[in-house]
């Protein structure tokens, strides 16, 4: 079988090379680094292809010595708005982590339900990320399907609304990676062109280390790839070896396991933590985080602008929520379910 045409798989790990080089060596060296890597990128590609590797190389290693202005909130205002809703409509503490949830603002966050989403495997439930787009997504197209919307109208307002979204949750690297990623997709949907899932996620890491170069370091960037990479990698094997099992549970454990393993390495480096509950965690907390998301984005806007429908709106999130609170504490307080192999300190 023909492999698959990546290169953005491969631009990627040339300017993630040039960015690891670029950050433990000072930015006069780097034009030793040009003439140096020449000669190894000559040896490995055609002569045709390895200018533009070397060039993403080179481009790597000076653009973590970059200075980066700090993130702007276009929408903060928009932010609060909608914030106000929740904290309308619920309890503190539901508004809280709804906030987190559906706008990505985690500061009010109570103590024991982040404890106890962390302790289960299950914290991914509070950053705003790919859910959220696929979610947006699907609410955009459905309606203007309904609505007789062309194809071209649907795949470019979906976009423009996703982005719209990363800017109002504060553009956090999960986000933005969801909102790359998703763009690259509906834009072959416009098109009507093929995509590859991988090579889609390696285009939008690529974009986000163009924009800033510190990313790569950052544990939000890792944990977020990796997670996705592994479920794009590993989700189809793991789910023939489960075949055994009705599809729908062999999909979802392929789903939970393959996310797992991706983490995991990323966890331990950065935490010293390992969550094996969280691989039977998350099958009960995802598909409610998935109704927990569209009635969350529901409320936050309806709650603006007719109080009666957002009432009862507020009725479903309080049952749904609460009851993927109780499943996490639940748990959280499995034995071994939450190993510390070492401090934090360690690295």
């Amino acid at each position: 079988m023909k492999s698959p045409h990546r290169p953005c798989c491969w631009l990627l790990l040339f300017l993630a090379l040039g960015i690891l080089i670029g950050h433990f060596l000072p930015f006069t060296l780097i034009h030793w680094l040009w003439a140096s890597s020449a000669l190894v990128i000559l040896s490995l590609f055609r002569p045709k292809i390895w200018p533009i590797y070397l060039g993403i190389f080179c481009l790597g290693a000076a653009l973590i010595h970059v200075a980066h202005p700090p993130a702007m909130e276009p929408l903060r205002d928009w932010q609060v708005q909608l914030k106000q809703s929740f904290y309308q409509y619920l309890d503190p503490d539901e508004a809280g982590t709804m906030s987190a949830i559906v706008l990505g603002d985690r500061s009010q966050i109570p103590k024991e339900i982040k404890m106890s989403l962390q302790r289960s495997g299950t914290g991914h439930v509070v950053v705003t990320a790919g859910i959220h787009c696929a979610m947006m997504v699907t609410i955009v197209i459905f309606v203007l399907k309904f609505i007789r919307i062309p194809r071209l109208f649907q795949g470019w307002l979906s976009i423009l609304l996703i982005f719209t979204y990363a800017l109002l949750t504060g553009g956090s690297i999960p986000v933005m990676r969801a909102a790359f990623t998703a763009s690259i997709l509906l834009a072959s949907y416009i098109f009507e062109l093929e995509s590859d899932a991988f090579n889609s996620l390696c285009a939008a890491a690529l974009l986000i280390l163009l924009m800033n170069a510190d990313n790569l370091f950052d544990t939000s960037f890792q944990l977020s790839f990796a997670a996705v990479a592994a479920i794009i990698l590993l989700c189809k094997p793991i789910e023939e070896m489960l075949s055994f099992l009705p599809r729908w549970m062999s999909v979802a454990l392929a789903v939970s396991t393959s996310a797992w393993i991706g983490i995991t390495p990323v966890q331990l480096c950065h935490f010293g933590t390992i969550t094996p509950i969280g691989l039977i965690a998350n099958l009960f907390i995802v598909p409610l985080l998935d109704i927990i998301v569209a009635l969350g984005i529901f409320l936050a806007v309806i709650g603006l602008w007719s109080p009666p429908i957002a009432w009862m709106i507020a009725g479903c999130v309080k049952v749904v929520f609460n009851l993927m609170v109780v499943i996490a504490f639940w748990f959280a307080n499995v034995p071994f379910g939450y190993l510390q192999l070492w401090s934090v300190n360690r690295f």
